[in-house]
């Protein structure tokens, strides 16, 4: 069998892509009208050019149109192809689906709408809801190429039991989103379809690795979504487009056929975790994964029912902010953003202490060790497979340590108990505290240029010692207050280029979002907490 070199097997992915979108749903030139219309944003675009009814549909959280179908105010079909058109359109602007399968999600809705009419209720909880899921998320038929053209055309066997229990619900599947090669940047473009665009504006970067989910949420092209997390991954591209997500712990949502990058690798495992527009409808799609229990299916997921938070309601709170990690100083509306948390928290009753992260530079050291373990062969030997040039940013990302060579048995022995080590001092230190949640920056700005500084040191620390974060936006940039330092000194080179990285008139009206951290496997209270803290700018 002839191999197709790797340039052909993009050439022949865009093509199918393209195909995948019915002709009257292709718009010629939509991002040159787009810009000569005065956007960057490209879900106000869409609501702009799109039918009312249309938009009205889009506009709702899943939440609220899960009761709609369930009231049969909406056919499961008509939501179906609502959300298809709409993201066929933010496709061919940010470029944010690596497969698509309309055609499957409206007979999947015709499906839905007959077992309504016959049984007079829903299958489920996400009856006829449009779920979109990251590329890595297995489903039958469908490639999880992960960003290498290598891994094209080798359809999944099996769904992610994540998958399954989605459908268990009544989700419809519609597309899968793209990611960077290895899913190892905070940033997404391959070559497997190019580049991805933030949503917001498309002149930034979407963030990675889970950008393309972060970009089609954040174009209004789907409701609610699944993303993965292993530095930083849901939560820089959920906080690039002003979404709230949640990074859980390991073992609360099941990973289970879900293709990953270094597989084998369970120090710091890659995690699973929703993304909407909407913080209710974060905790009622975890609350419904958690009381599926999935632990009798998948054997690395935590037999921890669902607890209730109500005790936090009205209970004054002690909160840690970590505003500064002493390597990369925040642009300035994100020290707007900790500031106003702060001011609100307070005004409401509750404890604010600042807090620093304790051997955070050692923890990113051993990250950086536990990622380069390989020295990159991993990623080297799928690109040999069809001859594709390795990213050279991703294997920068993977060789931030000082290993000249694989790590053998006795370096990752070493590198468990440092790790270990880091873990102890870290929650000797939150006990010692008392505080019950931190709250911390994403990334030091609301969101970078193309090919921008890849950084994960805000985002990092919470895989490394397995805690759940919630993120949330608070406020948006705005370019006649968030002015440059003219004080300000850099730390580093690299605190220097994310510095000067910042431009006040090109970030403005940009979300700025906060993450709500809380120990392992404590995401009730995660969401709980970032619940409070969210009430705080909505009141204000």
């Amino acid at each position: 069998m002839t191999i197709m070199t790797w340039e052909e097997a993009s050439e022949k992915k865009q093509a199918e892509l393209k195909s995948a979108i019915p002709d009257k749903w292709i718009v010629p030139g939509i991002k040159k009208s787009m810009a000569e219309a005065g956007y960057v944003n490209t879900s106000l675009y869409l609501d702009s050019i799109l039918p009312k009814d249309e938009v009205a549909i889009t506009s709702l959280t899943m939440t609220e149109l899960a009761k709609k179908i369930a009231s049969n105010e909406y056919s499961s079909y008509q939501v179906a192809e609502v959300f298809c058109h709409r993201a066929s359109l933010a496709n061919q602007i940010v470029n944010c689906c690596v497969e698509i399968f309309f055609d499957e999600a409206l007979e999947r809705a015709k499906y839905l709408d007959k077992y309504f009419e016959e049984n007079g209720s829903v299958v489920g909880s996400l009856h006829g809801v449009p779920v979109s899921l990251k590329d890595q998320v297995d489903l039958v038929g469908k490639d999880s190429s992960i960003g290498y053209t290598a891994l094209l055309n080798k359809p999944a066997k099996k769904n992610a039991v994540l998958a399954d229990l989605l459908l268990e619900e009544g989700a419809v599947f519609y597309v899968k989103t793209a990611v960077p090669m290895a899913m190892f940047l905070p940033e997404t473009f391959s070559n497997v379809i190019g580049y991805t665009h933030n949503s917001v504006n498309i002149k930034l970067a979407a963030g990675g690795s889970s950008g393309g989910e972060g970009a089609l949420i954040g174009a209004g092209s789907s409701c609610i979504g699944f993303g993965t997390d292993i530095g930083g991954s849901i939560r820089i591209p959920s906080a690039f487009q002003g979404l709230y997500a949640l990074k859980p712990s390991n073992g609360r949502i099941p990973y289970m056929n879900i293709t990953n990058s270094y597989s084998g690798q369970e120090l710091i495992p890659s995690v699973v975790g929703p993304m909407a527009r909407s913080l209710e409808d974060i905790h009622t799609i975890t609350k419904m994964i958690v009381d599926k229990e999935s632990w009798k299916i998948d054997p690395k997921v935590m037999n921890v029912p669902w607890r209730d938070m109500t005790e936090l309601q009205g209970k004054r709170l002690t909160f840690g902010f970590w505003k500064f990690d002493g390597t990369l100083t925040p642009h300035p509306p994100i020290q707007r953003a900790l500031k106003e948390a702060e001011e609100a928290l307070v005004k409401r009753g509750h404890n604010v202490v600042e807090i620093t992260f304790p051997s955070n530079i050692d923890n990113s050291q051993t990250l950086s060790k536990i990622f380069g373990a390989d020295c990159g062969k991993e990623v080297i030997s799928i690109c040999s497979e069809n001859g594709e040039p390795p990213e050279p940013t991703v294997i920068d990302m993977i060789m931030r340590c000082d290993f000249d060579k694989p790590a053998d048995i006795n370096m990752w022995f070493d590198i468990s108990n440092k790790l270990y080590a880091q873990k102890q001092e870290f929650y000797a230190s939150w006990a010692k505290s008392g505080i019950d949640a931190i709250v911390a920056p994403v990334w030091p700005s609301a969101a970078y240029r193309p090919y921008g500084p890849h950084t994960i040191q805000y985002t990092s620390p919470f895989n490394t010692t397995d805690c759940a974060s919630v993120v949330l936006p608070v406020t948006s940039v705005d370019a006649g207050v968030d002015i440059k330092d003219s004080s300000y000194k850099p730390l580093n080179e690299l605190d220097e280029e994310v510095y000067n990285s910042y431009d006040a008139e090109l970030f403005h009206n940009m979300p700025v979002c906060l993450q709500v951290v809380t120990k392992k496997l404590e995401e009730e209270k995660a969401l709980a907490i970032a619940a409070i803290v969210d009430s705080c700018f909505k009141l204000d």
